[in-house]
């Protein structure tokens, strides 16, 4: 597949994905990571804030989309799938009631070593626009699976 098919798919925004933050949700979580500090786990939801790597739960949701680049036979074998690393940058606390929205966007998609690198930007909002976080993503498909 030339390069070509994969440049057009940079900027590609896959479909909005919401989310409504709980204090159940945020203390399940603390407790799965064992992050059991009172700033997560207090059964007052007024007094808990979500733990930093919560955007996970947020935006996994949004990589439903990834449909597209199947369906473009861009992604042929999801065996062959690795992931490649992430970073997450925090702006502001994420507290219970608020209501997040994540969209995928593919920032850059190139072959290496005969492997097909994506890189999605993931900017995660409240309903009013305000940027809380930011998780960007490495998915790598080796040799066979595009």
């Amino acid at each position: 597949m030339s390069e070509d098919k994969y440049k057009k798919f940079k900027g590609y925004k896959f479909a909005p994905n919401t989310y409504k933050v709980t204090g159940d949700a945020i203390r399940a979580y603390a407790k799965a990571t064992g992050d059991l500090k009172p700033e997560y786990t207090d059964p007052d939801d007024s007094k808990i804030i979500a733990p930093p790597s919560f955007l996970s739960v947020v935006f996994l949701p949004s990589f439903y989309g990834a449909g597209k680049l199947a369906e473009e036979g861009i992604i042929k074998d999801l065996t062959k799938l690795l992931h490649g690393g992430q970073r997450y940058e925090y702006y502001q606390p994420i507290r219970p009631g608020d209501v997040l929205v994540s969209q995928v966007e593919v920032v850059d998609m190139y072959v290496k070593n005969e492997m097909l690198f994506m890189i999605f930007d993931i900017p995660i909002k409240k309903q009013d626009d305000t940027l809380v976080g930011k998780v960007v993503t490495t998915a790598i498909i080796r040799k066979g699976g595009f």
